[in-house]
């Protein structure tokens, strides 16, 4: 955070000022040096400080309007309610990727193996996402009329570029840096990224870190590291 300026005011008294001239001009005395002014060490190590600070370590960007969101207007045509039921399900898990990666992929492959809906069936579908494979179970808990289930993406896609967007947003700065393994990393749900994030105050040159968290439904949240 920036220091806030320091005003200093002197008082001259201009009458008392002229007297001792005066008087130093008869009695011949030399006019003493003017005092020297010493610098303030805390601002001078603040003003170090930031021009130390190297934007070259961060990788630059414009902050986003708003946090990175998926655009479903991308996905695929979604099955219809008579369509089979892997193929409905394997649609399903398609979506969750891509909303977990916040981007989608026109390439992307996604399917489930035949599920006769009966009740306790366990069945895991796959979905290929920018060349990774991802996994998305479901457990069907009653069938009939209704099939209820839970499901379950065991993980997904963290990219560079989304989530370093997203710090960006949330950190209201163009300069941000997460130290990702790759551009694209596998993060699990309900839990931190593998990986910490640095964003830099243009003002000021702080430094923070930041810890991603990953809600249930891939939301993202940062958190001071």
């Amino acid at each position: 955070m920036s220091n806030p300026a320091r005003t200093r005011r002197i008082t001259l008294g201009l009458v008392a000022a002229g007297s001792a001239l005066a008087l130093a001009a008869c009695s011949g005395a030399e006019e003493p040096p003017p005092a020297e002014t010493t610098a303030d060490p805390f601002e001078e190590a603040m003003e170090e400080e930031a021009a130390e600070v190297d934007t070259a370590d961060f990788n630059q960007g414009p902050i986003p309007d708003a946090a990175p969101e998926l655009d479903t207007s991308g996905l695929p045509p979604e099955p219809g309610s008579d369509a089979p039921l892997g193929d409905r399900i394997a649609w399903e898990a398609l979506e969750q990727v891509a909303t977990f990666a916040k981007v989608n992929d026109p390439d992307a492959t996604y399917e489930c193996p035949e599920i006769a809906g009966e009740e306790g069936e366990s069945v895991t579908c796959t979905v290929t996402f920018l060349g990774e494979p991802f996994e998305y179970t479901i457990t069907i808990e009653s069938s009939g009329i209704l099939i209820n289930y839970q499901a379950e993406l065991h993980d997904g896609p963290l990219i560079r570029e989304v989530v370093e967007d997203a710090l960006r947003y949330s950190e209201n700065t163009e300069h941000v840096l997460c130290d990702m393994d790759a551009d694209l990393v596998r993060g699990e749900t309900d839990t931190d990224a593998p990986f910490t994030c640095q964003s830099l105050d243009e003002a000021s040159g702080t430094v923070s870190e930041h810890t991603l968290s990953i809600s249930m439904y891939g939301a993202f949240s940062f958190f001071p590291a």
